[in-house]
């Protein structure tokens, strides 16, 4: 596979028809090629539009003809490509194992959907994160998680509503690892300082190579805390310092070519705030988003003690804004979004103690959850002597466990448990406050 700013080029008819399916471009597809026989005779015409029995032809007479085909980058096609990365990216929200993330977009009343599609409506961006996506799906969720960090991290402040902020922290997010894609360095914890400031900046002058604002590259050359100690977990983890990382630019050289179009398409302006600030306060503010989402992102991604990382993680984020590492206006609401996460979670696991008490498990399931207040018996086993006789519940709809669990409750009657006199001694949860916008 080849992508530059004007075609996508595969080998095979299959990559071809995988292409048109993923992306729903059956009715978008034209070559800047002529795809001919063995023998010399056109079997599609250049810059016409592809149909569905072409494709399917092509496919019966595999092996008749030289497969190069160069997909053209048109308009329409390249809005459907859009559309389709932008639903990934959101996508990584649902199967993320960092439960905070998610967490972090649950309280979210803004349209974030909208600032991550019209983020990447630049070409060059474009291009370059369908080419990881496309080769290397596992580093396309690690960048994607970075990006959505970045970007949750401005959301959250009420007094940040700056123009454009919310979309340059999710870019610098998602690129600022971008330059090591054709590694695995990116999957373990760096081994000190020096090597997060050296790939940080190796990385930040590609970002410029990709026409990414020069106050954005700046933040993510600069984004490195230097001696702030992520955990000692992380620490013990650390790689060999003899195993230097060297990041491959040479993946993305095709698309380097100037097309001589624009860039970028006119879009909504779904993030626009207050008018603009200088650079410098947006440089700052951008720094200080990307330098919070990395070690946030470290500290859930190495961590041994998986269970109670993020409770971890609001003590060593709390301490660390004291002593001035992070910026009190960006990292003070998100310590108090982790407190909220945190009761939550110590919630749930008092539920699960509650559960387990269950004479026949896994049948007891503490309803609804997280704020909990009834104990069904979602087996239904009803000769068991903690079933409540006569007071059933319905459940009117599905109900999925707090999101990360991984069950979810059928609706349907169920019996009453007796179990559910354990919750009396349960702490409260405080409801979420609805922001007003």
């Amino acid at each position: 596979m080849k992508v530059n700013p004007k075609s996508v080029e595969y080998n095979s008819i299959e990559e071809v028809l995988n292409f048109v399916r993923d992306y729903n471009a059956g009715n978008m597809l034209r070559f800047l090629n002529a795809i001919e026989d063995n023998s010399g005779n056109i079997l599609v015409k250049e810059e016409v539009q592809v149909k569905e029995s072409a494709l399917t032809r092509l496919k019966e007479i595999k092996g008749q003809y030289n497969p190069e085909f160069k997909i053209k980058l048109t308009k329409e096609l390249t809005g459907q490509i859009q559309d389709k990365l932008a639903e990934k990216i959101v996508l990584q929200l649902k199967q993320t194992d960092k439960k905070f993330l998610k967490f972090m977009y649950e309280e979210n009343k803004f349209n974030f959907k909208g600032i991550i599609r019209n983020g990447i409506n630049n070409k060059k961006h474009l291009l370059a994160l369908f080419k990881v996506y496309e080769t290397n799906p596992h580093f396309f969720k690690h960048i994607c998680e970075l990006g959505l960090l970045a970007l949750g991290i401005v959301l959250i402040p009420d007094a940040l509503k700056y123009k454009m902020l919310r979309r340059y922290s999710f870019l610098g997010g998602i690129f600022m690892d971008i330059a090591r894609v054709t590694g695995d360095h990116w999957n373990r914890p760096f081994p000190d300082d020096t090597e997060k400031t050296r790939i940080a900046k190796q990385c930040a002058n590609f970002m410029q190579k990709l026409d990414l604002p020069e106050f954005v590259c700046s933040a993510a050359s600069n984004h490195v805390p230097l001696g702030l100690q992520d955990n000692v977990d992380v620490a013990a983890a650390g790689t060999k310092k003899s195993d230097r990382e060297n990041p491959d630019e040479t993946f993305f050289a095709e698309m380097m070519v100037d097309d001589g179009e624009s860039d970028s398409t006119p879009d909504d302006e779904e993030d626009a705030g207050l008018p603009d600030k200088s650079e410098d306060v947006l440089r700052e503010l951008l720094t200080d988003s990307l330098k919070i989402a990395r070690y946030i992102h470290t500290v859930s991604s190495f961590s041994h003690d998986k269970e109670y990382v993020m409770e971890e993680l609001v003590y060593f984020l709390a301490y660390n804004t004291s002593r001035g590492y992070f910026n009190e206006v960006l990292a003070n609401p998100l310590v108090n979004l982790f407190k909220q996460f945190e009761e939550n979670v110590k919630r749930m696991r008092r539920l699960a103690e509650v559960e387990m008490q269950c004479l026949h498990p896994p049948a007891a399931w503490a309803y609804p959850k997280p704020k909990a207040s009834q104990v069904l018996c979602k087996n239904k086993v009803w000769d068991c002597p903690n079933i409540v006789q006569g007071w059933d519940i319905h459940v009117i709809s599905s109900q999925e466990a707090f999101g990360w669990v991984g069950s979810s409750l059928p609706a349907d009657h169920y019996p009453k448990c007796k179990l559910e006199e354990e919750l009396d001694s349960l702490p409260e949860v405080e409801p979420k406050k609805v922001e007003k916008k």
